[in-house]
């Protein structure tokens, strides 16, 4: 099991090198791929830390850097001007796919020849069963 753990971890380290080149951490691609698949690609701060798991002022720290960028921007919600929405830009969205397809290539170099397409659906499932543990424990607002 511990070595399982380590090639992950390995995998990982190898993702995250891939993601910095392009300025990212996974951090930043969880809020970006949180707010790519959200209702008009914006959620409220609250629900964006929410989803990641973190508290708002972990929002905060991760989002404003990316705000500055010019990856996400801040809206009013239509029902409700008193409300603040975080919203991926154009700018943004490109960015954040361009990243899934380089970590994707990377995952494939990874483990495409370790395991076959049935292989690797199954690893998916087995580790989508582990999510749900690692989503209990909040994530770190640097990386």
């Amino acid at each position: 099991m511990l070595e399982l753990c380590m090639r992950l971890v390995r995998a990982d380290t190898e993702i995250r090198r891939k993601l910095e080149v392009q300025g990212l951490t996974l951090n930043d691609m969880s809020v970006l791929q949180s707010l790519c698949a959200a209702p008009d690609r914006r959620l409220r701060r609250i629900e964006l830390a929410d989803r990641l798991g973190i508290t708002p002022s972990g929002i905060a720290r991760l989002v404003a850097p990316l705000e500055k960028l010019g990856y996400l921007a801040r809206d009013s919600d239509p029902h409700d001007a008193r409300i603040s929405l975080v919203c991926v830009t154009d700018v943004g969205a490109e960015l954040y796919q361009d990243a899934v397809k380089v970590a994707e290539e990377k995952a494939t170099t990874l483990l495409g020849d370790v395991f076959d397409a049935a292989e690797q659906e199954q690893l998916t499932e087995l580790l989508g069963r582990l999510a749900p543990s690692f989503a209990r424990r909040p994530v770190a607002a640097e990386d």
